[in-house]
């Protein structure tokens, strides 16, 4: 089998054409595409696929370039890659044995996705596209043949080539300056409340404010270790909600606040974190694989592609840390030595979808998980967050015994809060039943959570307990999402 795509990306390979200083997004996402169906087809028929299949559509994708329609043309690729980014049904697959294992298949396909993220921005950024198209020529021949691992070999020098110094030009949207304001040593607790960033002591009191520009819809913020930097995911579009989320850092020494990761389709909705080390954690969709879903494998695929993403505070040294298309990934956080991370999944498989904490090695590895949560406003588990020593995990789970603002359908429900060891064992509650606590973040032996409820009187604000759920007591009602800050070095 050859589907015809070798000459399409040979014409507009792989990453801009001599001269060419703006290119359609259109084009760079075509492009990307179709370098996924030049890696993941040969595979795909190697495992039992039906080449017939994919020939309409290898000619729609030709037809449509010769024509200058690369909208029609993506559209093919969505359809091809539909097919061949997933395995063959069991009466299509081969015999054990006859090319490179099933795991080795995966493999390649997730490194492919990754040089297809990376490749591009290393080439915006100053990379020499000539270096790429000749590990190009080697991998060609080997994903043709069926060499599976020979081809992960070259894949391997590819992600080992773009993840070199380039600058952080595609990553980072220009600094604009901003009025800021810097973070007292005294402070403990960042939040927020009409758009705008404070700071205050770990008794509420002594309010500082840091932003001055309420522009932004602000969601989830956090400080950096050094005090020294703010980022924070914010809704483009209040309408849209997470699906619109962006990140935003401020940098409080400069002045500026940056665009960060401005590419991405959605990025840092359900929170984000910082590492010792000036990484930051999110979870994001980079581009959906499907541009125009129609049918429910098209959705599935769609809400799959919100993966954990790392990323370092400039932009550089992007790495994707999850890759589950039968998972949607959100709200992650990281131990406070920066060697875990933690997060909530939703296993999609409407109608029966269902929502589990999951914790892995902050590089990706060593995925496990450590709860199993029930559906979505059903018994659905959310938030989860480290201890101080990392042993122990606190998250938020729906109580549909409970219900608070009948006349909200958003907010018509009920969240305790729970501690559960990362070893999956001694789970407990630790807030009382009846409001909607969420959001926590334990330092020391407290955890400061968001306490939403009308129950007995209505309060919005912010509220803290100890660990063992004695000492709780509501600590300002006109704050909104809050973290702990980083103590002064």
């Amino acid at each position: 089998m050859r589907v015809r795509l070798d000459l399409i990306i040979a014409a507009m390979l792989a990453f801009g054409c001599a001269g060419q200083t703006a290119q359609d997004p259109v084009m760079t996402w075509v492009q990307q595409k179709a370098k996924r169906v030049e890696t993941a087809a040969p595979a795909w028929v190697k495992a039992g696929g039906n080449p017939e299949r994919l020939r309409p559509l290898s000619e729609r994708v030709d037809r449509a370039m010769k024509a200058g329609q690369p909208a029609q043309a993506e559209q093919a690729l969505d359809e091809i890659l539909a097919l061949v980014e997933r395995e063959p049904s069991a009466s299509e697959k081969t015999a054990p044995g006859s090319g490179g294992s099933e795991a080795a298949v995966r493999r390649v396909q997730s490194k492919a996705r990754d040089f297809e993220e990376r490749g591009p921005l290393w080439v915006q950024s100053g990379g020499d596209p000539r270096e790429i198209e000749k590990l190009a020529k080697r991998l060609d021949p080997l994903l043709k043949a069926g060499k599976v691992e020979e081809a992960e070999g070259v894949l391997d020098e590819m992600l080992a080539l773009v993840g070199t110094a380039a600058s952080t030009a595609a990553r980072a949207r220009g600094s604009q300056s901003v009025r800021l304001a810097q973070i007292p040593a005294s402070a403990a607790i960042i939040f927020h409340r009409d758009n705008r960033i404070y700071a205050m002591d770990a008794d509420g009191g002594n309010v500082t404010q840091i932003t001055f520009e309420g522009k932004r819809h602000l969601e989830h913020i956090a400080v950096s270790y050094d005090r020294r930097r703010i980022i924070a995911n914010y809704f483009a579009d209040p309408r849209r909600g997470g699906a619109s989320s962006r990140l935003v850092l401020f940098d409080l020494e400069a002045g500026t606040e940056t665009e960060v990761l401005p590419d991405f389709e959605m990025a840092g909705n359900g929170g984000v974190e910082w590492d010792p080390s000036g990484n930051v954690y999110f979870a994001g969709v980079q581009r959906a694989p499907i541009t125009s879903p129609r049918g429910r494998s098209d959705f599935i695929r769609n809400a799959g592609a919100n993966d954990v993403w790392r990323v370092r505070w400039d932009g550089s040294d992007l790495k994707r840390l999850t890759d589950t298309p039968e998972h949607g990934e959100a709200d992650v956080s990281v131990s406070a030595d920066g060697r875990f991370v933690t997060y909530m999944a939703t296993h999609i498989d409407p109608p029966n979808d269902s929502t589990q904490i999951w914790m892995s090695s902050s590089d990706g590895s060593g995925r496990r998980l450590v709860y199993q949560g029930g559906k979505m406003r059903e018994s659905s588990v959310h938030d989860p967050e480290f201890s101080p020593d990392g042993g122990t995990i606190v998250f938020s789970k729906v109580n549909p015994e409970f219900h608070n603002f009948r006349g909200d359908p958003n907010a018509n429900t009920a969240h305790d809060l729970w501690v559960i060891g990362t070893g999956g064992s001694g789970l407990r509650r630790v807030t009382q039943p009846g409001p909607i606590s969420v959001i926590p973040d334990w330092v020391g032996s407290k955890i400061l959570f968001l306490e939403l409820t009308d129950r007995g009187g209505v309060y919005r604000g912010l509220s803290i307990v100890n660990a063992d759920g004695s000492g709780y007591r509501r600590l300002r009602g006109d704050a909104n999402i809050a973290k702990w800050i980083p103590p002064a070095r």
